[in-house]
């Protein structure tokens, strides 16, 4: 009788393993837009973060000194280049992305510099605007994988004597535009 019980709770585990992961969003067969409508050059418009009202949201781009540049390219290659005003140095992340039903969704490499522009590893993007002017591309949500404090501080120095966690969890605002 143990070993029946053993076996079932086994099953069950897998069964609630194989729903879970049929309901993750990564479904290829969900409805995507056409890459064509996200391809292009959009410079960062907005890079904000609050740290879970704690502190009131900071406008980290007028930090950064200059205009990162998200480029998507129709094999699903993207990339963000931007001048780190800590090194002085360009920098390039490198990422892969896929459209999604209403935007794409970022996928950086583990060991890029995704976190220099306080990103998470993995960012859902909106589409927005006209389909023949201006596109935006937005996140608004909570920072999935929380904000690496070292890089925040130093881009955000006054907060350095706040009792921040490592990763800062928090509210992270991105907007690139064409």
């Amino acid at each position: 009788m143990m070993q029946t019980l053993k076996k079932r709770s086994a099953r069950l585990v897998v069964l609630a393993a194989v729903l879970m992961m049929a309901g993750c969003s990564d479904d290829p067969s969900e409805p995507t837009l056409d890459v064509q409508d996200v391809v292009g050059t959009y410079n960062m418009t907005v890079l904000a973060f609050d740290p879970q009202g704690v502190l009131p949201e900071m406008n980290v781009l007028v930090r950064l000194n200059t205009t990162p540049q998200l480029i998507l390219t129709p094999t699903g290659n993207a990339q963000v280049v931007f001048l780190d005003p800590v090194s002085g140095l360009f920098r390039t992340i490198n990422a892969s992305f896929r459209t999604t039903a209403t935007g794409v969704r970022l996928d950086f490499d583990s060991n890029s510099a995704y976190r220099e522009l306080l990103f998470s590893r993995r960012m859902e993007l909106t589409l927005g605007g006209a389909t023949t002017g201006p596109k935006t591309l937005t996140f608004t949500a909570a920072a999935p994988d929380g904000v690496n404090r070292s890089r925040l501080l130093q881009l955000i120095p006054e907060w350095v004597t706040e009792q921040l966690l490592d990763p800062a969890p928090g509210n992270l605002r991105v907007t690139f535009s064409t």
